[in-house]
């Protein structure tokens, strides 16, 4: 019965260091994007969640497709197309441009 407990306990600690290494990761990338871009409180909550939810479903592609590369392709493409659209609604067309020459730049 300990030993079940303990890989239980494993487990869950595990799950939460992976979720804290995403939400790391988009916040991370939304600060980098607020300095850049100067945006207001409100919009960098908007960038951390599309960021945050699009290395979920980033990670969760790669765990489901990982044996098949063709359909993970796709899957990550629709996130890419899904993802654009969002920021673009956030942040509107010129300082979406602003950012993708920002990152062009800065590799």
């Amino acid at each position: 019965m300990k030993h079940v407990f303990a890989i239980i306990l494993l487990f869950l600690s595990l799950s939460v260091s992976a979720q804290q290494k995403l939400e790391k990761k988009a916040q991370k990338f939304t600060d980098e994007m607020t300095k850049v871009l100067s945006l207001n409180k409100e919009e960098s909550k908007s960038i951390y969640e599309i960021q945050l939810d699009r290395f979920k479903e980033n990670q969760a592609i790669n765990k489901e497709f990982g044996d098949d590369p063709e359909m993970k392709k796709e899957k990550l493409k629709e996130l890419g197309n899904k993802v654009y659209n969002e920021v673009k609604k956030v942040l509107g067309v010129e300082r979406q441009k602003q950012w993708k020459a920002y990152k062009s730049k800065n590799k």
